[in-house]
Formats: structure tokens, C-alpha cells, sequence
């Protein structure tokens, strides 16, 4: 019987059996490959007439399909499962393949597991809650690029650590040398900044670790500007702008520039101490800053959770009494709010140094909420219009218990106040470096206090 073949059933006899001859009939075998190169192909075909393969024609008329029209779909699954042999046999022979393989099936599962406990957790959080409010959660459905990047993060981290276990060198051990101001400090500040500028800390707790023994260290405790402590500012606002841009640029990471930030302000604050400064008072984070982007949002406060965590037990070994600013309370989440209290609570006893943080603040309101106190005294009959002055007023305002700044500092280059102490900075001075906020070192700290002592005459209108 006369077989017509269809073009596909001939490509795929043409490409696995290039040693077969066309004959009167052809049979598909079902049997298994053997090891024979010369039996290994999975079709013979042969003549009725051609007695050498009388044999093998009555053993596989007995198990096999005639070829035709109704054996091209056996054909075709028949090469689709040679095809994934090959595959397999080449994923199995290749030792790169091997390693990549589990990797990149970890990597979808974990970002299947990350999307489906980011919707969750993101949907009932206080900060989705908010940004259904403000009409700003279109862009977010609980998965956002943050959540890969940190995923990314975690898995990248885990490698790291096994190979540096097992030997295997993976970064430089050379580290970019800064301009210090005390030559002298080595060891724990060294190692600090070599970790923090290579960005090598195995994890968030060995940085934790390394900042309680910086704040317990004598390191930058001396007192360096040389100027009369008569002359040292008592009080200091800082708006530390630029963390952002310097995140972008050195990491391409805009939380790695806020963790960084951060580093900086416990840097800042045991400079003040040193110096003899009674009062540092710093914009955190501005109720404009809500407006952000809600990972950024959500990276900063948790920022701030961590913080409040680990150093309310330094701040209070270090005298420094902590004070919390805000104007908008009601959108800081409860873990935020609930740390940053328990730290003001058992910093108030702190008597050297008074560290005022702006979260969620901004002077504008300020303003309008020590009006609203100043009318509701007057409503109740307990102060006479005729009474208020700027006493009173001030008295009113966040900073009441605090003598107005000396001398404001911002950084990134910026020349504006941003909502920032618009009552308080009336004579204050002001200083602007044109650097990013964690890329501040003493020696800046330490010009601006000569100047303010030297080269400034404050005469308050006189």
C-alpha cells in the first residue's frame, strides 16, 4: 500500500533518521533508543521484499502504527519528545546550566511569594489607607519595583556570604580613603567608614552593631575648633537635604542614601556634644514629604522604627535627651509613633546634649496650631488679649523650651528654609555647603563654628 507523506512527517524523518530508505510501507516504533548508534533510530522503514528485516517487520507490525494520516500527531509528539531529550541531556551535561537553573526557579517562586505578602500586607497598612485618601495609590497595587530590588538585595546577599565562606573572593579589599579631620582616629571609625562607603555590612544588624560601639567609643569626643565654649553656638538646625541625590549617585539606591543620612546625623550629634552645643535640631522629614513615593515613604519610616530601637539605650549612656517634633501626627504609622515615644521617654533625663527631630513636621502649621492654643486660652478666660507677646507665643510652639537657633545649617547646595522654623531662624545664621547631607565630615562641622565665632556679628537690629 502506497503511503502519501505530509511535509512535516517528512522533515522529521529526514532530520532523525538520515539513514532510513523509503520503502512500500513504514512503521513508528514504540520501543526504547538503544545505545547502538546503528539501532538507534526510532522508525525503520523497509521493503516487503527486502528479507533482512523480515524480522524486526513482524515484530513491530505486532507493536507499532502504520504511517499515515492518522500516526502524524504520534510523529510529531514522538520528535517533540526527542527534542526534550536533547534538551535534558545537554542541561544535565552543563554544569553552568545546572547551578542556574535552581536560581532562576528560585527567583520566580520568591517573587511570586513577594507579590502575594506585599498585597496583603500593603493593603491593609496605615500608609495604603492614607494614599486612598489622598487619591495617590493609582500607581501601587501592593507590588512595586522596591519589593524586587529588595528581593534582588536578599538573594545577592546570600551568595556573597557563601562564597566569602568558602574563599572565594568577591570584592576589592582596597576601600576609597576620605579626608578626616582627626588623623589620629583609627580602628572602629575606620572600619566603620570602610564598611559604610563599600556598602559591605553583611547585614543591618552588624551596621547597628558597628554604630552602638561608634556612640560608645571616646572617638571624636575631644574638642577640636579651638574656639571659646562662650562662643559655641548653643543651638543648631540643620536641614539635611541631599540624601536622596547622594543614594542615586554612590549606590543607585535612593534607601541607601537614607541609611546613610542617618549615620551621619549619630555622627553629627557626638561632634555638637564634643563642641559643647546644647541643642541640635534637624528636619527629618516634612509633612510635604508625605507626597513622596510610598516605598520611599516606607523605607524612611522604617528607618526611624530601627533607630528608635537601637540607639534610646546609647542616647541615654550619652546624656542626650531626645525630643520629637511634629505638626502631623495622625499619619505617622503606630510602630513609628510608638518607638519614637518610648525613646523620648527614656531619654528625658539627658542633661548634655537636647537632639530635637522634625518628623513630620513643618513650621507653617506650627505656627497655625500655637494660634489655635493661643485662641483657646483666651476663649477660657485664662490669658487677655492684650497680654500676648512673643513670650507667650513662642511658649506655644514645639521648640518653646528652647532658646531660638543660633545658626542654621543646610546642606546640598539649596538656599531656602523649606517650612522649616520660619518663627524660630529669625537671626539665626546661615551656612549652605554645597555637598550632599552623609558626605558632611567634622572638619565642615568645625568651620562653620569658626565662622559663626569669628567672622559673624549678630547685632539683632542694633
Amino acid at each position: 500500500m502506497e503511503v502519501s507523506y505530509s511535509k512535516i512527517l517528512s522533515n522529521a524523518v529526514k532530520e532523525h533518521l538520515p539513514n532510513a530508505s523509503h520503502g512500500n510501507h513504514c512503521w513508528y516504533s514504540t520501543s526504547k533508543l538503544v545505545d547502538d548508534p546503528a539501532h538507534s533510530s526510532s522508525c525503520v522503514i523497509a521493503s516487503e521484499s527486502t528479507s533482512t528485516y523480515s524480522h524486526t517487520y513482524d515484530y513491530l507490525h505486532k507493536n507499532d502504527y502504520e504511517c499515515g494520516d492518522r500516526s502524524r500527531l504520534l510523529v510529531v509528539l514522538r520528535w517533540c519528545s526527542g527534542m526534550l531529550h536533547k534538551v535534558m541531556d545537554k542541561y544535565v551535561s552543563s554544569p553552568f546550566l545546572l547551578a542556574i537553573g535552581p536560581l532562576l526557579l528560585g527567583v520566580v517562586l520568591g517573587m511570586g511569594i513577594a507579590f502575594h505578602y506585599s498585597t496583603r500586607t500593603y493593603a491593609g497598612s496605615t500608609l495604603h489607607r492614607r494614599l486612598n485618601a489622598n487619591g495617590r495609590n493609582k500607581s501601587r497595587q501592593g507590588f512595586s519595583l522596591g519589593s524586587v530590588v529588595y528581593f534582588f538585595r536578599g538573594v545577592l546577599a546570600v551568595f556573597r556570604s557563601e562564597l566569602e565562606k568558602a574563599g572565594v573572593p568577591i570584592f576589592a579589599q582596597e576601600v576609597e580613603d576620605e579626608e578626616e579631620s582627626d588623623t589620629s582616629s583609627h580602628g572602629l571609625k575606620e572600619e566603620l567608614c570602610s564598611h559604610q562607603n563599600t556598602g559591605r555590612f553583611e547585614d543591618e544588624g552588624e551596621r547597628d552593631c558597628q554604630t552602638r560601639k561608634y556612640l560608645r567609643s571616646d572617638l571624636n569626643t575631644e574638642r577640636e575648633s579651638g574656639v571659646e565654649i562662650s562662643k559655641v553656638p548653643n543651638h543648631i538646625a540643620v536641614i539635611m537635604d541631599g540624601n536622596r541625590r547622594y543614594g542615586r549617585s554612590k549606590y543607585g539606591s535612593i534607601t541607601r542614601g537614607h541609611w546613610d543620612g542617618s549615620k551621619t546625623l549619630v555622627d553629627f550629634s557626638k561632634w555638637c556634644l564634643a563642641e559643647g552645643v546644647k541643642v541640635v535640631t534637624v528636619y527629618a522629614f516634612s509633612t510635604e514629604n508625605w507626597n513622596r513615593g510610598a516605598s520611599e515613604v516606607s523605607a524612611l519610616m522604617n528607618i526611624f522604627c530601627k533607630y528608635c530601637d537601637e540607639l534610646r539605650v546609647e542616647a541615654v549612656k550619652n546624656g542626650i535627651r531626645v525630643q520629637v517634633l511634629s505638626t502631623e501626627t495622625d499619619q505617622i504609622p503606630a510602630d513609628v509613633a510608638n518607638g519614637m515615644q518610648k525613646m523620648v521617654e527614656e531619654t528625658k533625663h539627658g542633661d548634655k546634649l537636647v537632639l530635637n527631630i522634625c518628623l513630620s513636621y513643618g513650621s507653617r502649621g506650627e505656627i497655625l496650631n500655637a494660634c489655635r492654643a493661643v485662641a483657646k486660652d483666651v476663649n477660657d478666660g485664662t490669658i487677655a488679649p492684650n497680654d500676648i507677646d512673643e513670650g507667650v507665643f513662642k511658649s506655644k510652639l514645639l521648640t518653646g523650651n528652647c532658646p531660638d537657633p543660633d545658626l542654621i545649617i543646610r546642606t546640598s547646595g539649596e538656599y531656602r528654609l523649606s517650612n522649616f522654623l520660619l518663627w524660630q531662624l529669625a537671626y539665626s545664621e546661615m551656612f549652605f555647603l554645597n555637598k550632599q547631607w552623609p558626605e558632611l565630615t567634622k572638619s565642615d562641622l568645625l568651620s562653620v563654628i569658626r565662622q559663626y565665632a569669628t567672622g559673624r556679628k549678630r547685632r539683632f537690629g542694633r
